[in-house]
């Protein structure tokens, strides 16, 4: 992640993670959609935060540039790494697969971070809040908190990243769902290798 986005969540790590807790409905709707699409094996997951998505989705591993939300993670028996997304220092192939859930919208360079991921796992998944939806429009009337970091994609735009990576989609997946307060989103899953 970028300086900006690492010194914000070294600060707000724990109301970013009990977002999860006042969002229930939302977090266990999420969790159930990436059980469809997370393949068996040993894998990764880039900008791992808290840990909570890896955690519940059984990810061994999770590399996040925010050494307090690692904290919380290995407190969820996830094994961390601290470092970069574009430059993990992790071995060739070492994974069978890479998640970035919600991570791209917080990268500047979301091509390289995806060509890394590949580098570092034989397949790379990405799940984004499509920013067509109506809860993205309403966010960015005012964005605010973590939101005023972030930059939505829409499916062809993140496809493009991973033909800019030089990776070929194998899979989509999506699903709508919605907010606490009623707003629907859409959840967009696309894999590459």
């Amino acid at each position: 992640m970028e300086d900006r986005t690492t010194d914000y969540f070294n600060v707000n790590y724990l109301r970013y993670d009990q977002w999860y807790e006042a969002h229930r409905k939302e977090y266990e709707d999420q969790i159930k959609f990436l059980k469809t699409i997370i393949p068996k094996g040993y894998g990764i997951e880039i900008g791992v935060g808290t840990g909570r998505m890896a955690a519940a989705l059984k990810i061994q591993c999770g590399l996040d540039s925010s050494p307090e939300m690692l904290k919380l993670a290995r407190n969820r028996g996830i094994q961390t790494y601290l470092g970069d997304a574009y430059d993990t220092k992790l071995p060739d192939k070492e994974f069978d697969y890479s998640l970035f859930y919600m991570t791209l919208c917080f990268l500047k360079r979301p091509e390289e971070a995806i060509r890394e991921a590949y580098r570092i796992s034989k397949r790379v998944i990405s799940v984004i809040i499509d920013r067509e939806c109506e809860y993205v429009k309403e966010i960015m009337k005012n964005p605010i908190g973590f939101y005023s970091l972030a930059s939505f994609y829409t499916e062809r735009e993140v496809e493009d990243f991973y033909a800019r990576a030089g990776l070929k989609v194998i899979g989509k997946a999506q699903k709508s769902l919605k907010t606490s307060n009623g707003l629907t989103y859409k959840l967009i899953a696309i894999t590459g290798e």
